[in-house]
């Protein structure tokens, strides 16, 4: 199977998946919640999103087991599996922040290897994968993604709502660096989507993250120029217990340059 040949059948899926997501969002001025085991917010968009893109990838693709957030799938032994996030950002989507996404990555012998982004309240699609190169879609037109870096300038894209110490520290060291940072908030993984479009060049996260979070987002950027690396400069493999936690990460825009800033820090 070729990646590039997934791009439609899985921007479908999304675009079905944002409907009902949309419709919960646009009709429910309160949107109620509950609290997961991990005290993270689960809503009734997260769990139909769910139910749609699980029942949709078993129609498509039947071969091809399906690890996701909300799902109750036990461990599997398969090298190639969908890893998904049916609605990122749920606690941007209780505040009406408009900042979340829905994730579906495609991995292979821990490689992710094809994702794709939609961003619900704007109708947009990102997607990258090994067989072709990463753009986006807005209202049928496609712009490429490339991402870029200056030797002056660093755009951080940081969390709405996970800044810590670390981060504060971070940003520190790289206004050693630059003559000018600027910080750019966004919630979910829209933040990757800043890095790999060319709008941000580097995010920094010191918590633990699940691997639904960043994988399709790990698989545009490396479509687009850029990658993610763990906190010690070396490559994030995936796998197939959903309970695997990534310990924290760089996305960056352009691995060489910032590996020479970051390597220094350690």
């Amino acid at each position: 199977m070729k990646t590039k040949e997934l791009i439609k059948p899985i921007q479908l899926i999304m675009e079905g998946a944002s409907k009902l997501i949309n419709e919960i969002y646009e009709n429910q001025e309160d949107i109620n919640f509950k609290k997961k085991y991990d005290e993270s917010p689960l809503t009734l968009a997260d769990l139909r999103s769910n139910d749609f893109i699980i029942n949709s990838l078993n129609n498509l693709y039947p071969d091809i087991p399906i690890i996701s957030e909300e799902g109750k799938e036990k461990q599997i032994k398969e090298n190639l599996f969908w890893l998904i996030d049916p609605l990122d950002g749920t606690k941007e989507f209780i505040d009406k922040s408009e900042e979340f996404t829905i994730n579906i990555a495609l991995v292979k012998d821990g490689e992710p290897i094809f994702g794709a982004i939609y961003i619900p309240t704007k109708n947009s699609f990102f997607v990258g994968g090994v067989h072709f190169n990463a753009f986006s879609e807005k209202k049928g037109e496609k712009e490429p993604l490339k991402t870029s870096f200056s030797q002056e300038n660093c755009r951080i894209s940081v969390s709405k709502s996970h800044q810590t110490n670390k981060e504060e520290e971070f940003v520190e060291l790289f206004k050693d660096k630059f003559k000018k940072v600027e910080l750019i908030p966004a919630g979910s993984s829209l933040k990757l989507c800043l890095i790999a479009s060319g709008d941000c060049h580097i995010y920094p996260r010191f918590g633990d993250v699940g691997q639904w979070d960043i994988a399709a987002g790990h698989a545009i950027l490396k479509a687009s120029g850029g990658n993610i690396l763990d906190l010690t400069m070396n490559s994030i493999k995936y796998n197939s217990d959903r309970n695997m936690k990534i310990n924290g990460f760089y996305a960056v825009s352009n691995v060489a340059f910032f590996s020479q800033i970051l390597q220094k820090k350690q």
